[in-house]
Order: C-alpha cells, then structure tokens, then sequence
C-alpha cells in the first residue's frame, strides 16, 4: 500500500503517506467488518463467505445495465484507451512434441496433414481432422506481437492474407498456419469493445451502490478508530 501510495503521490512527506496508508487500511477494514455483521443478521446460518456474496449481489443486483448513449459517451472520451498495435488472424495445424508424442510421429502427422491439403482439402477441415488441437477449424483468433512464441509469429506475421504456409518447427512441435485475416494498428471500433465498455460501466455502478450501502451502515454505527 505505502508503496503504491509513494508511486501515486511522489514528493510527499514519507510519514504523511505513512498516516494516510493506515488510515485507509482502517477504513477498509471497518467497511468489511460493517458487510461481514449485516450479511449475519441476514443469513445466520449460511457460510461467511456465501453470505458476503448474497448480500453484495443483493445490493448490487439494482444496478441497470449502461445505456448505449453511455457505451458511446465513454468510448469518445475514452478512445486512446483503445489503441491497438497491428493484429492477425491465424488457423493453425499443430503436432506436438512431448512426452506422449515423438519426433519422428508428430513430423509424420503434419505430412500426413500437408499432404491432404495438397490435395486441395480446405485448411479448417483438416486442421479438425488431424491436428492435436481440433476444433473451429484450427482458428487462433486476433493476436498481436508478443502473444505468441516468437517462431510462430516469425512465420505468420509477414504472410499474405490467405496464404498458408510450409511446416516449420516451434517449442511445442511442427504447424503449418493460414493467414485469415490483419488488423491494421489502431483505435478498435465501438463494436469491438462495446461489451467490455458495458462491464466496466456496469461495476462503476455496482461499486457505486455498495459505497453508498456501506456509508449508510457506517452513520448508524458506532465507531471508534484507534
């Protein structure tokens, strides 16, 4: 705490920052032991840990979704939050090389794979066919640089859109990858980030209605700080 104090405020006086960082820690500690007493009158018998929890969403069960007009509202002020460097989609068709599966089985297996896609099978058909991780085709998503291992990202990052590549080894066996699609860098776009805008502006409000729930308990309490 002292520490992210002396980060937030540099040049203050250390025993100022000393007296406020105890002071905070009181207050926290009042605000949850105000929670922990009213959620025991309202479930006695129910596990701490549960009754914090019923009461919190009770409190803040109230709490509306944003409106759209906000989602917006805070994406305009908001947008060099949403700064993304450049992005690409991939599929892959990965054979590993572990304990379980050898060298020579995992280089067969993606030859095997190469082989069918030379036969003019589509990428994701085979990569849920015969990679050792099936599923959506082989699809990896958006990613940016350093996300990935950096011999993957060697390979995919400077293909063209569509292309596949050859087999090429990483630390975890052999690929062969598909560029679906890139993502110039940049501001994302409203609807890339709506959802996360909502959430984030739906827990200000649930904060918010628990603030003024715990300020309430604490005017009828009687406290005495040390």
């Amino acid at each position: 705490m002292l520490t992210l104090m002396t980060e937030r405020m540099p040049g203050e006086n250390p025993a100022t920052l000393r007296a406020r960082a105890r002071e905070w820690a009181i207050d926290n500690l009042i605000e949850a032991v105000l929670l922990r007493q009213e959620a025991a009158k309202a479930e006695p018998e129910a596990e701490e840990k549960a009754r914090l929890e019923h009461l919190i969403e009770r409190i803040t069960a109230p709490a509306a979704p944003p409106r759209h007009k906000e989602v917006v509202a805070y994406y305009l002020k908001n947008r060099d939050a949403f700064e993304a460097p450049e992005q690409i989609r991939t599929a892959h068709i990965v054979k590993n090389v572990d304990e379980q599966h050898s060298e020579a089985d995992a280089h067969a297996g993606i030859e095997q794979a190469r082989g069918e896609l030379d036969k003019g099978r589509p990428f994701g058909e085979v990569a849920d066919e015969l990679s050792d991780c099936p599923g959506n085709g082989g699809d990896l998503g958006f990613f940016a640089r350093g996300q990935m291992v950096p011999a993957f990202e060697d390979v995919v990052f400077p293909m063209g859109i569509g292309a596949v590549s050859g087999i090429f080894r990483t630390e975890f066996g052999f690929h062969i990858a598909k560029l679906v699609e890139r993502r110039p860098a940049g501001v994302l776009k409203l609807e890339e980030v709506q959802s996360r805008i909502e959430e984030q502006l739906l827990r200000v409000k649930k904060q918010k209605r628990l603030d003024q729930y715990v300020d309430q308990l604490r005017a009828r309490a009687a406290i005495q700080k040390p």
